[in-house]
């Protein structure tokens, strides 16, 4: 099964939570926060390295891509990172996990609040982050494909999942007279 975005803010806030009261909760929760605040996927925020983040700005070669980005970090994430990376040295990683660790805790945080843990996996951060963009956009669907580095729309809208219940809830909205 393919992994959706969490589209409810409240299981968002309650994943924080779980993975702040981890051992390292703080690391766990910082990644999860970041990986929402850059919309990068997961192997591209295993490669960072405190270097590759100046003045609040992720500087990236993105891998599957290959494509240049420059992504703004919000004011919450840009202090907790630079709190954090306050006594690391330049070259090291920013967070020293594993892809398979990272996919552990986050379907164990998903579980814990009662998400389908079959539909969560290390990509679902990426969707979210795509689907709270779109929202916070107004629904701009350009924008939203550049913020995650697609080529097509077409892949941008597949991350949406947008589905038949939430199109039904513009769609009675709408009247003709």
């Amino acid at each position: 099964m393919t992994c959706e975005p969490i589209k409810d803010k409240k299981k968002i806030d309650e994943m924080f939570e779980v993975l702040s009261s981890r051992r390292n909760g703080y690391v766990y929760a910082l990644y999860f926060e970041f990986a929402l605040s850059t919309g990068l996927r997961v192997t591209d925020i295993l490669n960072l390295k405190k270097k590759d983040i100046q003045d609040g700005i992720v500087k990236i070669k993105t891998q599957k891509t290959g494509l240049y980005r420059n992504i703004a970090l919000n004011d919450s994430c840009r202090q907790q990172l630079e709190f954090y990376l306050k006594n690391k040295k330049e070259e090291d990683l920013i967070f020293p996990f594993k892809r398979q660790w990272v996919h552990k805790i986050i379907k164990h945080a998903a579980d814990m609040v009662g998400l389908d843990k079959s539909k969560v996996s290390t990509h679902t951060t990426r969707k979210t982050a795509g689907w709270f963009y779109y929202m916070n956009t107004g629904k701009d669907l350009v924008k939203t494909q550049k913020f995650l580095g697609h080529r097509d729309p077409k892949e941008t809208l597949a991350y949406l999942m947008i589905n038949d219940a939430e199109v039904n809830e513009e769609l009675v909205n709408i009247t003709w007279r």
